[in-house]
């Protein structure tokens, strides 16, 4: 990943860790039948309560969440994880549809999963983080699907009404 990128993602961890005591981790792992999820799973359990990792195998490639219980509940694991694009921010990205080369798909992957998560915990704890890349990109793609659907709408209201006042004068 770019430097720029990891270090974003370390002020967002430390912020997080700061503010909240949840520490959220990143193992992203070039071969998954060489290096275990357990293993990293843990090595977090053993220093920390309270964790969330984010797991993802370049070769194949594979991508889950882990934490522990409490941490389930400040996080929507579904969500994050979803491949419809206006609700997941990791598999929408690894999908073919995104065009562009491996390596990019798993650093944009790894970075937005990861700004999800610290967003999420940081919402349940009733945190703000000055660090946060916020959600507006997400926030705008439901606005444009908002109008898209009441178009929609107004298009099969306006084709009713018309059938209506045909059958009318008949």
């Amino acid at each position: 990943m770019p430097q720029k990128e990891v270090e974003k993602i370390e002020q967002m961890g430390r912020e997080l860790y700061d503010k909240t005591k949840v520490p959220v981790f990143v193992a992203a792992v070039s071969d998954l039948n060489s290096s275990k999820p357990s293993k990293f799973i843990e090595s977090v359990k053993r220093d920390h309560g309270t964790y969330i990792l984010l797991y993802i195998a370049i070769n194949p490639p594979a991508v889950n969440i882990f934490a522990s219980e409490d941490a389930k509940k400040l996080i929507d694991i579904d969500q994050i994880l979803s491949p419809l694009p206006w609700r997941g921010t990791i598999r929408p990205v690894m999908s073919p549809a995104f065009s562009k080369s491996d390596s990019v798909k798993q650093e944009v992957a790894i970075f937005n999963g990861y700004a999800d998560i610290v967003d999420q915990v940081a919402a349940s704890k009733g945190v703000k983080l000055t660090t946060s890349v916020g959600s507006e990109s997400k926030t705008s793609f439901q606005i444009v699907r908002a109008i898209f659907y009441a178009i929609l709408a107004f298009v099969i209201a306006q084709f009713i009404v018309s059938r209506k006042r045909r059958r009318a004068k008949e």
